[in-house]
């Protein structure tokens, strides 16, 4: 009786195996770089991640500050559903100009303290995204652009519509269609679709678009500038602004800093 019922633990799981990409039970097929024994185990989470990139000429401050709204945003998202957001790695900015020094693919953890933001909101690095997705695939990117016909004088309105893009897309499909860019220095990856929002409102507009418009699992919004603060020097404002802890060992510079300069 063992043998035989090992044999049809054998039997089903070859025949799951040969209906592939396998269904969850509300119909809806896995995602990529979900691991076959996520698959047959129905183990795997349902995490959603929110990925964000700024304009590239665009320096720290206001990287440092499209962070809050961007923020601001997850934690709308998280009254419905699991996300978490992966920090844009730093790099190719500007005002760098030190050609001596690594500039690319720098993590968050090089210049704030991750225990300090994830006290806040969850976040992880860019890298242990693609470990923890199964690979450098962005199922989805938003550019987020603003309205053609620009915001006219009278009652401000908050929307969000899908619209041609107003710009050339600094992405291109390859040989096997998926879209190639920038994404901070990591050439392997890509995306799998790509359109364009024009955006007029603050952060967690898009809030509707990312929990009903999509079922992607990965969602990148690109020219995250575009969004407004949700709550601007509010509550909510500060406990992300005071969550922006610089990194252990740069605290430790200022202090050097402090003690032989200042007397501090």
């Amino acid at each position: 009786p063992v043998a035989m019922a090992a044999l049809g633990v054998v039997f089903l799981v070859l025949l799951g195996a040969a209906s592939w990409p396998p269904a969850s039970g509300s119909g809806e097929e896995f995602w990529p770089g979900q691991s076959a024994a996520d698959i047959l185990s129905g183990a795997a989470s349902r995490r959603r991640y929110l990925l964000y990139d700024v304009n590239p000429p665009e320096g720290f401050n206001l990287r440092r500050d499209v962070y809050i709204r961007v923020a601001s945003l997850l934690k709308t998202l998280l009254e419905t559903e699991e996300w978490v957001l992966v920090l844009p790695p730093w790099g190719r900015l500007y005002h760098w100009q030190s050609p001596d020094i690594h500039q690319v693919r720098i993590p968050w953890a090089d210049f704030f303290d991750l225990p300090s933001l994830n006290r806040n909101v969850p976040v992880i690095e860019y890298e242990q995204f693609i470990a923890e997705s199964g690979g450098p695939f962005i199922d989805q990117v938003y550019v987020l652009q603003s309205y053609a016909e620009g915001w006219k004088e009278g009652t401000w309105e908050e929307k969000v519509d899908e619209r041609p893009c107003l710009d050339p897309l600094l992405y291109s499909p390859d040989k096997h269609e998926y879209y190639r860019g920038w994404f901070w220095g990591y050439e392997e990856t890509r995306a799998l679709n790509v359109s364009c929002l024009s955006v007029q409102g603050s952060a967690s507009i898009m809030a509707p678009v990312l929990l009903r418009n999509t079922s992607a699992r990965s969602v990148m919004l690109d020219r995250a500038e575009n969004l407004l603060h949700d709550h601007y020097g509010g509550k909510e404002y500060w406990n992300t602004r005071r969550s922006m802890v610089f990194a252990k060992h740069l605290r430790a510079v200022g202090d050097e800093f402090r003690s032989k300069y200042l007397n501090s």
